[in-house]
């Protein structure tokens, strides 16, 4: 199957392709009007159906990646997970900080379900696109789940060590899903890229640190675009 054969595409993904940014005055998730697959269905000729869920992480898509296959028939699947997959139970750490704590999933876990997932999507003749992970704002984001309590901070460093460490660590998570694009043949929405070549990237990031804001979310729309260009572009949008 070729890009002009395109005609729906499946998205599975997390909250940033459900579109969720936290609203600077109510201080909660909602889900922006702005999201950047909301922005992409008014821009591209083939159906989108989009499945993406707030929290979820590749094992969650892994389960429904057949079940949407056999449903949909889509002839493309947009794949945008990790944030979640790389991330910790931060309350368990802070209350328990010497104690062994894991990512909801390991590294190696992570890049196998992404991988597994690219193998059904081309088993079935279909296209697979991936995105890596946009970048965090360590600091930004831990005095979010630490509820800016300095108690609660210091319990957590006690494990973290530093704050910095955050950013590396779900880093690591988009390089390597970045090589094994790589070896796949796989094409790679580089959002973390467009992100970082910004003056200052934290402006495209909620108060929270980790949820792109509605600038973040005309950023990767047009990330995505401009991946696409040439004669993919020009059988992919209107």
């Amino acid at each position: 199957m070729t890009y002009a054969d395109v005609r729906s595409i499946l998205v599975l993904g997390d909250s940033v392709s459900k579109g969720v940014v936290l609203h600077p005055h109510k201080k909660r998730y909602v889900f922006s009007k702005d999201g950047f697959i909301k922005q992409l269905t008014a821009k591209i000729k083939p159906d989108v159906f989009d499945f993406s869920k707030f929290g979820s992480t590749t094992s969650y898509g892994k389960d429904l990646l057949q079940k949407k296959l056999s449903e949909l028939e889509p002839d493309l699947v947009l794949i945008e997970y990790g944030s979640n997959d790389c991330d910790y139970h931060w309350d368990e750490v802070a209350e328990n900080p010497f104690s062994r704590h894991m990512p909801n999933l390991s590294l190696t876990h992570y890049i196998e379900n992404m991988a597994s997932m690219v193998s059904v999507i081309r088993a079935g003749g279909r296209i697979p696109i991936l995105t890596n992970l946009h970048p965090l704002d360590g600091r930004r984001y831990f005095n979010w789940f630490t509820k800016n309590d300095i108690a609660r901070q210091k319990s957590t460093l006690l494990w973290l060590k530093r704050v910095d460490h955050i950013y590396w660590w779900q880093e690591m998570y988009s390089y390597a899903l970045e090589r094994t694009a790589a070896a796949l043949g796989v094409v790679v929405i580089n959002i973390r890229n467009a992100f970082l070549r910004q003056k200052d990237y934290t402006e495209y990031l909620c108060e929270d640190g980790i949820h792109p804001n509605e600038a973040g979310h005309d950023l990767i729309r047009q990330t995505f675009l401009d991946t696409m260009t040439g004669s993919r572009a020009a059988v992919l949008c209107k």
